[in-house]
C-alpha cells in the first residue's frame, strides 16, 4: 500500500511541472537550438521564433551562450530568457535582430552581445522599424558597434535594461510614438546615451524616467551633437524626470527645438559642458527640482535669436560651476533669454556669475525672482544692449559676493558698476527691487 502510494503521489508532481512549464512556453531545445554551441544557430533559432510566434506562444531560451545574427522577429515574436544566463551573441554582418512593420515584440531576460563587431551600416544591434508596441525588459544589449537599439516610428517601452559599450548612442528612437524609456543603466557608450528624435518638429510623448547615465563620451566631436546622457530634439510633450546622470563629455540633458518639454528631478554631476540645456527653437520647458554638482554652466534656456521661448525654471539646486576652456562664457549657474521665469533656485560656488539674463539684445520678457546665490563674483548679469525688452530681477538674496551683485554687459563686456546699488535708472527695460545683498 506505501508502494502504491508513493507511486499515485508521485505522478502529479511531475504532471503539474510540466504544465506549468507548457504554460510558460517552449523550451527552444525542442527546435534543436544547443546552448554553448560554436556553432551558428540562427537558422534553428529562426524557426523557433517562427513557430511560436504563429502558435502565440513564448519561446523559452536556456542559460547558455547562442552565436546567431539576422533574426527576423515577426509579429508576436516572445522570447524569455534567464535574466543574465541566456546570451545571444552576434556571429555575422549586420544587426543581431530586427523587427519591421509589427503590432507587437516581445524581449525578456535576454543578453544581446555585438562582440564589437563592425556591423557596416546598421543602425544599431538591434533595430526595430513601425513596431507599435515593443516590449524590451531586463535585457543586456553591450558591445554594440553603432546604437544598441535604434527604433524608428515605435511606441511601447524598454524597462529595466542595461545598455552598455554602444560605439554610437545606447537608446535612439527616430518619430517614436509615446515610447517609454524606463528605469535602465546605460554606461559607457561613444558618442550618446538616450536619444530621442523627431524628423520635424512634432508630437513625440516619449518618458525617459529612472534612468542611471554614466560614462557618456564625445568620440565624433562637433559642439554638442555628441557628448550627452539624454538628448531631446524636435519632440514634443517629452518628460525626462528622476533620472541619475553623470560623467558626461557635454550635458546631461540637452533639448534642442523641443516643444512642451518638462525636465524635472533630475539629479545631474560632472558635466563638461551645460548640465540641463534648453536650446534653439524650443517653445516651451518646464525645468524643475533638479540638482546639479559640478559643470560649466549649471542650466540654459536660450536661443531667441533662433525663437527659443517660453520657459519655467524654478527650485532647482545648481553648485560648482567652472570656467572651462569652451570659448563661450561658463562658470554660470543659470542662463535665460526669452518669455522665462527663474524663480525659487539656489546657486552655490560659480568661478563667474550665479545668473546670467540675455546676449545681447536678446532678452524678452524674463522674471528673476525670489533665488539664492552663494559664493560668486558676480550674483547677475544682465544684458543693456539696445533692444532688450521687460525683465525684472527682484527679491533675490545673495551672499559671498566678491565683485558686484547686479552688473550689466554688452555681450562679453561688463559696461555697469553694480546696479544694485544704483544706475539702474538708466535701462528703462529693467526693473531692479527688492534685492538683499550680504557681502
Amino acid at each position: 500500500m506505501l508502494a502504491a502510494a508513493a507511486a499515485f503521489g508521485a505522478a502529479p508532481i511531475v504532471g503539474p511541472a510540466g504544465a506549468f512549464a507548457q504554460s510558460l512556453g517552449v523550451d527552444a531545445a525542442h527546435y534543436g537550438i544547443t546552448a554553448n554551441s560554436d556553432t551558428d544557430q540562427s537558422a534553428a533559432l529562426q524557426r523557433a521564433i517562427d513557430a511560436t510566434r504563429v502558435a502565440e506562444t513564448p519561446l523559452l531560451l536556456p542559460p547558455g551562450r547562442y552565436p546567431v545574427s539576422g533574426l527576423d522577429l515577426g509579429n508576436g515574436t516572445r522570447i524569455s530568457g534567464v535574466p543574465g544566463a541566456s546570451r545571444l551573441v552576434l556571429n555575422g554582418a549586420g544587426p543581431l535582430a530586427t523587427a519591421r512593420g509589427t503590432d507587437f515584440v516581445s524581449l525578456h531576460g535576454l543578453v544581446f552581445d555585438g562582440l564589437a563587431r563592425d556591423m557596416g551600416d546598421a543602425d544599431g544591434l538591434l533595430v526595430f522599424d513601425d513596431v507599435d508596441r515593443v516590449d524590451l525588459r531586463a535585457c543586456v544589449v553591450e558591445n554594440s558597434w553603432s546604437n544598441g537599439i535604434a527604433l524608428n516610428r515605435c511606441g511601447g517601452r524598454i524597462a529595466g535594461c542595461r545598455i552598455a559599450n554602444a560605439r554610437d548612442g545606447a537608446v535612439f528612437s527616430l518619430d517614436g510614438r509615446d515610447l517609454d524609456i524606463l528605469d535602465n543603466q546605460v554606461a559607457d557608450c561613444g558618442d550618446n546615451g538616450i536619444l530621442v528624435w523627431q524628423s520635424v518638429q512634432q508630437h513625440d510623448g516619449a518618458r525617459i524616467s529612472g534612468n542611471r547615465v554614466t560614462g557618456i563620451h564625445n568620440r565624433s566631436g562637433g559642439s554638442g551633437q555628441y557628448g550627452n546622457g539624454i538628448l531631446v530634439f524636435r519632440g514634443g510633450g517629452v518628460t525626462v524626470s528622476g533620472n541619475r546622470i553623470s560623467d558626461c563629455a557635454y550635458s546631461a540633458v540637452r533639448v534642442n527645438a523641443g516643444t512642451n518639454v518638462m525636465v524635472t528631478d533630475n539629479q545631474c554631476a560632472d558635466l563638461g559642458e551645460v548640465a540641463l540645456y534648453v536650446e534653439f527653437g524650443f517653445t516651451g520647458a518646464v525645468v524643475a527640482d533638479n540638482i546639479v554638482d559640478t559643470a560649466l554652466t549649471g542650466l540654459s534656456v536660450t536661443n531667441l535669436n533662433e525663437n527659443g521661448h517660453l520657459a519655467t525654471v524654478s527650485g532647482n539646486l545648481i553648485r560648482n560651476l567652472r570656467i572651462g576652456e569652451l570659448p563661450e562664457r561658463r562658470g554660470v549657474g543659470i542662463y535665460a533669454a526669452g518669455d522665462t521665469a527663474v524663480t525659487g533656485n539656489v546657486v552655490e560656488n560659480a568661478e563667474h556669475a550665479g545668473f546670467a539674463l540675455g546676449y545681447g539684445p536678446y532678452l524678452r520678457n524674463v522674471a528673476a525672482a525670489n533665488n539664492i546665490v552663494r559664493s560668486a563674483p558676480y550674483g547677475f548679469m544682465v544684458s543693456v544692449v539696445d533692444g532688450i525688452r521687460n525683465t525684472a530681477i527682484t527679491d533675490n538674496v545673495m551672499s559671498e559676493i566678491t565683485q558686484a551683485a547686479i552688473v550689466g554687459t554688452r555681450w562679453e563686456e561688463i559696461v555697469t558698476g553694480d546696479l544694485a546699488t544704483g544706475g539702474a535708472d538708466a535701462y528703462p527695460e529693467l526693473t531692479i527691487s527688492g534685492n538683499r545683498v550680504d557681502r
